[in-house]
C-alpha cells in the first residue's frame, strides 16, 4: 500500500503542475500570438493544448479519489474494499485535516470543471482562462497542507508552511511550463513554415525571463524545506530522507545544466536572422533546445517522483526530535 500511494502522490502531483503550467503558458507567454491573426499555427497548438487541459484535470481528479482511498485504508487498518464504507470515511472526511483539505480542493476542482466546460461554448475565452488558472494555482498550492510543512509546529512552522506552498506555486512555471514549451516545439516542426524559426525564438525570449525566476525560487525555496526538515549536512548523507533529498538536488541541478544550455548555446540560434534562415537550419534549430526540454521533463519526472517518496518518509529533523 505505501509503494500504490507514493505512485498515487507522484501522478496527482505531476497533474497538478501541469493544469496550472498550461494556462500560464498560454497566457503569459503565448498570448501575443493570439492577438496576431496573421499566426496561422496558434489554432492547431491552442487546439492540442486545450484538450491537455480535460486529461490533466481528468487524472487529477481520478488520482485524488485513489488517495483519498488509500488514506482511508491505512487510517482504518482494513483492506481496499473493506475500508469503503460510511464510517471509514466519514472519519477520513470530517474529522482528519487531510479530508478537510480533500473536501476544500473538491469544490475547487468542480468549480475548475465547470468552468472548463464554459471555456469551449463562451465568447468570455480570456476571463475564463484566467480564473481557470487562478483555480489550478490555488489546487497545487494546497497540496502544502498534505506535506511535512504543515506538521512543523510553533511560529517558524508557518515559516516552513509559507515556503513549500511557493515552492509548489514556482513549480507550474518550471519545470511545469517545460511540457507545454515541448509541445509548441513539435507543432512548430510539423508545420514547415517559414515563420516557424521566428515564433520559437519570441517564445522561448519569454519562457527564458519567467524560467529564470522560477528557478531561483525554487532554490531558495528548496534551501529553507531542506533547513527545516534535514537540519544539517550529515543529516543530508545519513539519512535516507537526506539520501532522497540529495538525489532530488542532483537531479534538480541536471535540469538547470540542460536549461543553461538552452539559454546560452542554442537560445542565440532561434534568435538569429529569419529571412537568411533555411528549412534545414530553422528544423535544426527548433530541434536542438527540443531535445534538451524533453530530457529537462523526464529528470523532472523523476524529481517529483522522489518528492512522492518524501512524503512517505519521517525527515531527518523529525526523527531525531
Amino acid at each position: 500500500m505505501a509503494l500504490l500511494l507514493v505512485i498515487v502522490r507522484w501522478v496527482h502531483l505531476w497533474a497538478s503542475i501541469l493544469l496550472p503550467a498550461l494556462f500560464i503558458f498560454e497566457s503569459v507567454i503565448v498570448a501575443p500570438f493570439v492577438r496576431n491573426p496573421q499566426e496561422t499555427l496558434l489554432p492547431l497548438f491552442l487546439s492540442l493544448h486545450r484538450s491537455t487541459y480535460r486529461f490533466a484535470w481528468a487524472i487529477a481528479q481520478l488520482s485524488w479519489i485513489a488517495w483519498l482511498w488509500l488514506v482511508t485504508a491505512s487510517m482504518s487498518g482494513e483492506d481496499m474494499l473493506a475500508c469503503i464504507n460510511p464510517e471509514a470515511l466519514g472519519t477520513v472526511l470530517f474529522v482528519t485535516q487531510f479530508g478537510h483539505l480533500w473536501l476544500m480542493r473538491l469544490v475547487v476542482s468542480l468549480v475548475f470543471g465547470i468552468s472548463l466546460w464554459l471555456l469551449a461554448r463562451s465568447s468570455r475565452r480570456r476571463s475564463i482562462l484566467v480564473n481557470l488558472a487562478w483555480l489550478s494555482l490555488v489546487e497545487l498550492v494546497s497540496l502544502a497542507w498534505v506535506g511535512h510543512a504543515a506538521a512543523s509546529p510553533g511560529g517558524y512552522g508557518a515559516i516552513h508552511l509559507l515556503g513549500d506552498a511557493l515552492h509548489l506555486l514556482t513549480s507550474a512555471f518550471w519545470p511545469g511550463a517545460l511540457a507545454p514549451l515541448a509541445t509548441f516545439f513539435f507543432v512548430l516542426l510539423k508545420s514547415g513554415q517559414t515563420e516557424a524559426l521566428g515564433m520559437a525564438g519570441l517564445v522561448v525570449r519569454r519562457f527564458s525571463t519567467s524560467s529564470l525566476i522560477a528557478v531561483a525560487l525554487m532554490a531558495l525555496t528548496g534551501l529553507l524545506n531542506s533547513v527545516f526538515l534535514v537540519g544539517n549536512v550529515r543529516a543530508l548523507l545519513t539519512t535516507p530522507y537526506g539520501q532522497l533529498l540529495a538525489s532530488k538536488l542532483v537531479l534538480f541541478l541536471l535540469m538547470v545544466g540542460f536549461g543553461a544550455w538552452n539559454l546560452l548555446v542554442l537560445k542565440p540560434k532561434l534568435t538569429g536572422d529569419v529571412l537568411t534562415a533555411d528549412v534545414v537550419y530553422e528544423e535544426g534549430a527548433i530541434r536542438s533546445p527540443l531535445r534538451n526540454v524533453l530530457l529537462e521533463i523526464g529528470l523532472g519526472t523523476g524529481v517529483i517522483l522522489i518528492v512522492g517518496l518524501l512524503g512517505s518518509t519521517p525527515p531527518a529533523t523529525f526523527v531525531t526530535r
